[in-house]
This record gives structure tokens, sequence and C-alpha cells, in this order.
């Protein structure tokens, strides 16, 4: 999934910073966990791994790719009478062709389709009326099927987590939900498609790996000490229920339908927006994590056009840790584009510094 901050180009970066630090893998938490890639790729080297973010969009991800160890079969009954012989389980792949197939008008196709009522404040040209459908049914469907307990919370969750995906893949967007292309782009004229989403295996030494959604500081506080904690918070003010409503109103469904506002259609989100994207509450978000935080080793990543400054973490992490371990390594990268240079936006630079600070604690 296209995503703000998101580090699969920088796994191998990471991954190979905490080998360098001598870090044995044990048990590591990463409460900014975004699109999971870097909770699943320290599972895939043996660690136990608590994921969490705020918002929902993530947690389905985590469910997906981390708290899973195996793909789950589901129940045959969730498909019409002669789709399949009564009693059988039918595989992830298959129930997800057959959702593919599916569509509904309802809430979504009305409010980001041109499928809308004239005269209503319809017309957001998120998606195809077609792939507006689709995800209307589906969406539909695992509603219905939760509400009867014929999914489990954990089959909800990769369920949501793979239409987020497919959604993503079919959105009118240039990679961010803050607008809409006024044209259909050869990515959303295409038949929006479920595919399944490979969960990562657990290491035979390793516990159980989790999901979790609230504050960094809550989960923190939760799992009690752990060998690694990984910091990955927002760095810039770009609050991100604005910027991915829709994935976020995907995870959430429209069960009750929320009061869309804007020409957006953004929905309520008050409890979402974070004090890391406030340049002057950025360092008391900082200051509480660390509190929050029982680890042996701290790694933070940040981008060094960030809010904070890099004397500001430097301080933060040598006060909390111990100061003589303190470290901090960069490592440069293309910049995310969610558009070309134009009058109204002029990026100042393509490339920017990744940094990794850490610290050991007692």
């Amino acid at each position: 999934m296209r995503y703000l901050g998101n580090k699969t180009k920088l796994i191998p970066f990471i991954l190979e910073t905490v080998q360098r630090l001598g870090v044995q893998p044990g048990v590591a938490c990463d409460p900014f966990a975004g699109t999971a890639s870097v909770s699943a790729a320290l599972k895939l080297k043996g660690w136990q791994v608590h994921a969490g973010d705020l918002m929902s969009t993530s947690y389905a991800l985590q469910v997906a790719r981390v708290a899973i160890d195996r793909v789950p079969r589901f129940s045959g009954d969730l498909l019409p009478v002669g789709a399949l012989q009564a009693g059988r389980s039918i595989s992830y792949p298959k129930l997800l062709a057959w959702l593919s197939a599916q569509e509904s008008a309802g809430f979504f196709s009305e409010n980001f389709t041109l499928d809308g009522e004239p005269g209503r404040k319809r017309g957001r040209m998120y998606f195809s009326p077609e792939n507006g459908r689709r995800i209307d049914a589906v969406r539909g469907l695992i509603e219905t099927w939760s509400d009867e307990a014929r999914l489990n919370p954990t089959q909800r969750q990769l369920l949501i987590a793979t239409l987020i995906e497919a959604a993503d893949r079919v959105a009118n967007t240039t990679g961010v939900y803050a607008s809409f292309v006024k044209t259909l782009q050869p990515n959303a004229r295409r038949d929006l498609e479920l595919r399944p989403i490979a969960p990562t295996s657990r290491g035979r030494d390793s516990g159980p790996s989790t999901a979790f959604r609230g504050e960094a500081a809550e989960l923190l506080k939760t799992v009690g000490p752990v060998d690694l904690v990984y910091l990955d918070p927002p760095y810039n003010g770009r609050q991100y229920p604005g910027y991915y409503h829709i994935p976020e109103l995907l995870a959430l469904g429209w069960a009750d339908p929320p009061e869309l506002r804007g020409k957006t259609g953004l929905i309520p989100d008050h409890d979402l927006r974070s004090d890391w994207c406030r340049k002057n509450k950025a360092t008391g978000a900082l200051e509480r994590v660390l509190d929050a935080a029982d680890g042996r080793h701290f790694l933070l990543s940040y981008n060094d056009e960030g809010l904070l400054g890099h004397d500001q973490i430097e301080a933060a992490l040598r006060a909390r840790g111990i100061a003589e371990t303190y470290r901090c390594t960069d490592r440069a990268h293309r910049r995310y584009r969610s558009d070309a240079d134009g009058p109204d936006r002029h990026y100042a630079r393509d490339g920017v510094k990744e940094r990794l600070y850490y610290v050991q604690c007692r």
C-alpha cells in the first residue's frame, strides 16, 4: 500500500543497523507500525513483535502481516447455496476470487464515485462507479458475516486489510487521499481485485506477535519490558486521518454511516490527530513515549526534514539511556512525491535522509 513514511525500501538499512549494533532477536515493540512492513521484517528475523498504531487501517494490516502466523481457512457457508458443497471450508484465495466479482450500490459508491444522486454533495471521483459498487459489496458482506458470527475477529481483519490494499491499487489518486484526480487514471479503470496477503511465519523460538490500536505510550505501558523499542513516528505536519480517510473508512465500515465533510468526504477524526504532527507538541510527544517505554535498546527512525531537530532527539535519547552508547546513522533515499512540482507546490529537493538514532538503556 502507498503510505506516507512507509519504510519498505529502507528495511535492509534498518535490519543492517540492528545487526551492526549487536542487538539479538528477542521481543520488540513497534508502536507506530503504519503498514506493518518493519514489524513483519523483524518477525521474519525471529523477533516476537508487538505492533501498534492509532489508525484502524494500520491495525488491520498488523493483524494480516504480523499477528497471524498462517493463512486461515473460511467456512464454506459464507457462499450462497450451490457455490460450494455445504459444510466444506473454502480457502482464502478462492473466497477472494468470489468476493471480487460481487457488486452492490450503497453508501460508499454514492459518496466516493460519480454514482451519487444528482443535486447532492456527490461526485467525488476517488473510484470508478463499478469499483465503488464492488467495495460496497465486499465491505457489506464482511460486516454481515461478522454480525452473524461467521467470521472470527482475525478473519475479519484479514479480509478488511485485503480490501484496503485492493482499493488502494485502483484508487484515482496520486498516492494519498487528500484529493482525487479529475479524470480516471489507467489504474482506476482496472477492476477491483482482492489479492491474498501473505502472513509472516513465526520463528521457532519466538512467542506470538500481537496487533494493537491506540496511542503509542499506551501500548508501551501494556507490553512492559522488551528487548527493542523501534519508534517510527510521524515527522511532519501532515495528519494521517486527512490523508488516509478512505482506507480508515474501509477499516471502520459504515454500518452506522459517519457524517462526511468537505469536498473530499472527510470522516470524524479528532481522536486520531497526533501531537507528533504539531511543532509545538512534538517534543512533549517524544518525551511521553520515552517515559512509557521499558526497553533495553531504543531505535528511532526520523527524517532529516522533521519537526524535531537532530539536537533535540540526541539530547532526549542520551538523557533516557546510557549516554556513551548513543549512535546516529543515516541513509539517503528518494523523496516520496504525491504529485509533481507545480504552481501550488514545489519540493525543495528530491532526496532526503532517514536517520536511525540508537541508545541502550540499563
